[in-house]
């Protein structure tokens, strides 16, 4: 059965399973960790972070990502790793600060680091994260992010303020892990939150007298009253936490009897067919598809084009010697579009070109520019009216020959009708009078049934459709395909026989989403191997690969679809000022 399909089943199902853990290389937890955390009068904020990492496996280190907004920085930073030698990397990228830090076990710095509990103390200056309005100072300070893959289990802090407690405000959000939190001294708040899982915030917030800073040189001043909006926002929160805790033993027991319907129909249309095919791998390109019906069948929905199909259609041009790479370092991708005869070329394949063709300066393309000179809205519209042209090429008949969408069609019926009947009990509540009892059961019920239509929109049509025979062998080869591609040491064993069959393997791995985690096998075989430069610069699709081509589309189109962002005056409860971010290892 597919593992992706048990997983999304077993959450809709509330089915709390207990999880059973591999070690695996590089795997950690965090038992616990210990910030302190001193507000300057000038608004600046010294933070010292204290983290014990219980490291499984072997790793070259850890990191630590620091988010920043505006004209944040960090400065004055500095690591100390006891009892093991390290070397500090920082690195500064538009949003974040990275602290990279490699651990070694020898004064020689060869020895990595493996099965270790270390602790690693991270200290640096904030500046411009407290707020200073008209009326009042705010430290607004996520004091755990939600990037940690791992939880903490035990988090303490102590926040140092420039004056006294006795004209301050503070809260915890949520205060559901808090232990105890209160002033230790006269400026010392300290809290214990135990409990806090993985991928995870915890946020605190302090309101104190804008006369406690000297200067506003290092705060973000805003003028505005904040005070009163502060602390209806808090009350607003904690109305909400407390109703949410209220309800969420009635939600869990009503969603799991609600759940029983989707899962009937996944029992009876989307349980996947026996077939004989029985390998774990697959050492060449199971069919000769190609790469946008690889990804519109094998990759995410069945019969849907996403992003990755026109990353391998670029790659799949260049392998096929339309495009050139003219030059490629860690900060661009330059092409040059070296055969202008687009006759047996596909109308998909033809709007790429013609769309890339736009930046052209020189004969050259630059992938960089075109994140610097494209309107967003220009490649949203092309971008949608290329996913169509290049869904024609997939026709129908072949994905009804390996795929039936029958329990899709249902689930998707299904969904609308509990939408439409969650909308009308609402309503109805509205309008008749429901003793207080009966009436937030039912507005429970209300909100469930509409948030499991909203879930059911969502889960990919493999879910409840299911594979034909064939299609399921299909679907199978390829993504032991994927398996082989993505596991360095059957590359290691098996290499691709040449460097044009390299080249082939890439524009399917884009095809397949693993582009980014091929092109990092190769590179390592290539190094391991000890294969000389001329030879993979014979390959212009394994040039792209090798030196970061897919990063810069990446970059290129992620800048495109820009995200909105905050742009300062007060915060949202819980969303954290400055801090947060996460970390890990590698």
């Amino acid at each position: 059965m597919n593992m992706k399909k048990v997983i999304i089943i077993s959450l809709l199902l509330m089915i709390l399973l207990v999880p059973v853990s591999f070690a695996e290389d590089g795997d950690y937890t965090i038992p616990w960790a210990n910030k302190d955390i001193t507000v300057n009068d000038d608004g600046s904020t010294l933070i010292s972070e204290t983290i014990y990492y219980e490291i499984e496996g072997s790793v070259n280190g850890v990191y630590r990502d620091i988010p920043l907004n505006n004209n944040q920085t960090i400065t004055n930073i500095s690591v100390e790793t006891p009892g093991y030698y390290n070397t500090v990397e920082v690195i500064r990228e538009n949003g974040k600060t990275r602290i990279k830090v490699w651990l070694y076990v020898d004064a020689n710095k060869r020895l990595r680091t493996s099965d270790a509990s270390v602790k690693v103390i991270y200290k640096y200056t904030f500046n411009k994260g407290v707020k200073i309005y008209n009326d009042i100072a705010e430290l607004q300070y996520m004091s755990w992010g939600n990037e940690w893959k791992s939880g903490v289990d035990s988090l303490v802090t102590n926040i140092h303020i420039p004056g006294s407690n006795r004209d301050t405000e503070y809260w915890n959000n949520p205060d559901d892990y808090v232990v105890t939190s209160g002033w230790s001294n006269d400026n010392t708040l300290t809290t214990e939150a135990e409990g806090i899982g993985s991928y995870t915030s915890f946020e605190q917030r302090i309101l104190m007298p804008k006369s406690y800073f000297k200067s506003s040189e290092n705060a973000q001043v805003i003028n505005m009253d904040a005070k009163a909006q502060i602390e209806a926002d808090q009350q607003k929160y904690k109305e909400d936490r407390d109703f949410k805790n209220t309800v969420t033993s009635i939600l869990s027991g009503l969603f799991g009897l609600l759940m029983v319907v989707p899962a009937a129909i996944y029992a009876l249309f989307g349980r996947e067919p026996k077939i004989p095919y029985k390998a774990d791998y697959e050492y060449d390109l199971p069919t000769d598809s190609s790469p946008v019906e690889v990804n519109s069948l094998v990759n995410g929905d069945a019969g849907s084009i996403d992003d990755n199909a026109m990353y391998a259609t670029l790659l799949d041009l260049i392998n096929r010697k339309v495009f050139k790479v003219f030059a490629s370092n860690e900060d661009d991708t330059i092409l040059t579009l070296v055969n202008n005869d687009t006759t047996g070329l596909k109308t998909f394949e033809k709007s790429l070109i013609q769309f890339l063709s736009q930046f052209e300066s020189n004969g050259n393309i630059s992938l960089k520019s075109i994140a610097d000179t494209c309107d967003p809205e220009v490649f949203k519209n092309f971008r949608e009216t290329w996913k169509d042209q290049t869904s024609q090429e997939v026709p129908d008949s072949l994905i009804k020959k390996y795929f039936i969408d029958k329990g899709y069609v249902i689930f998707n019926f299904l969904s609308f009708g509990l939408m439409a009947l969650s909308i009308i009990i609402f309503i109805a509540l509205m309008f008749i009078e429901v003793s207080p009892q009966y009436y937030w059961i039912l507005f429970a019920i209300t909100v469930l049934m509409f948030c499991e239509s909203i879930i059911m929109l969502f889960i990919p049509n493999t879910v409840p459709g299911r594979w034909t025979p064939e299609g399921k062998e299909y679907h199978d080869k390829w993504k032991n395909f994927e398996n082989y591609i993505t596991d360095f040491s059957l590359i290691k064993e098996r290499p691709p026989a040449s460097i044009q069959v390299w080249g082939k393997y890439l524009v399917y791995a884009a095809a397949l989403g693993c582009a980014d985690e091929v092109s990092k096998n190769m590179k390592e075989y290539f190094n391991v191997a000890g294969v000389p430069e001329e030879y993979f610069n014979s390959s212009d699709a394994v040039m792209f690969a090798y030196y970061g081509g897919f990063n810069h589309l990446d970059t290129t189109f992620n800048a495109l679809t820009p995200s909105e962002t905050s742009s300062g005056g007060i915060g949202s409860v819980g969303g954290g000022g400055f801090g947060g971010g996460g970390g890990g290892t590698f």
